[in-house]
């Protein structure tokens, strides 16, 4: 009988430069180095039941994001994400680790928004309420070699302009719709001619639903 353990962890510094399947490989590492007692699939070429939440961009870093694995025993969450970050690069730590019920989603499967924070010095209060006050925001999304419009303004949950000119966005995510910041950041750009930083974006949080629908944190 195994147990899914759902990890919060966070990616800061020069280790934001490594693509999505190198910190998988990482991690799967990681998890050997800490001598967790992961499970494996069976098969010829078997490998890490690990799930991660939202692959994270080239350059972007995290505060809070999250992967999955199944284990076959444990001490407790607490002694796993101390054994994990002592084998930890610096730039990225463990937050925290939490046992899912039987039956629960994957993390994947689980995401439906997140949290992102970019500088955008350029960006008035004036400006993100007129954005704000728009029915439809439309951008051209490419597909392989096509083109289409889309309207990413019912997938924009949140927007607020914070200290240090740094804008808070709350956006749609996952499998049934995903509103990435740089297409928010394009749109700010263009509708406003304004000069916007989408080479330094930082993930905040990711989040589910409850049973009501509520967005709640993944982990």
């Amino acid at each position: 009988m195994s147990t899914t353990l759902r990890i919060k962890f966070e990616r800061t510094g020069p280790v934001c430069y490594i693509g999505h399947l190198d910190m998988m490989r990482y991690f799967q590492k990681a998890v050997m180095r800490a001598g967790i007692d992961v499970r494996y699939s069976e098969g010829f070429n078997p490998h890490q039941i690990m799930s991660f939440a939202y692959p994270l961009g080239v350059s972007m870093e995290t505060r809070g994001d999250y992967f999955d694995i199944d284990v076959l025993s444990y001490p407790d969450c607490e002694t796993i994400a101390d054994q994990l970050n002592g084998v930890m690069a610096d730039g990225i730590r463990v937050i925290s680790v939490t046992a899912l019920p039987e039956g629960a989603k994957n993390a994947m499967a689980s995401v439906a928004a997140a949290d992102y924070l970019v500088s955008c010095p350029a960006l008035t209060d004036d400006m993100l309420q007129q954005f704000l006050l728009r029915k439809e925001i439309i951008i051209a999304k490419e597909t392989g070699k096509k083109t289409s419009m889309e309207d990413i303004r019912p997938g924009i949950f949140a927007l607020e302009l914070r200290e240090d000119h740094m804008l808070f966005m709350k956006l749609k995510s996952g499998s049934d719709g995903n509103i990435k910041p740089a297409a928010v950041l394009g749109a700010l750009s263009e509708i406003f001619s304004i000069e916007t930083d989408s080479d330094r974006i930082i993930r905040l949080e990711i989040y589910g639903k409850d049973g009501e629908g509520t967005l709640v944190p993944l982990g």
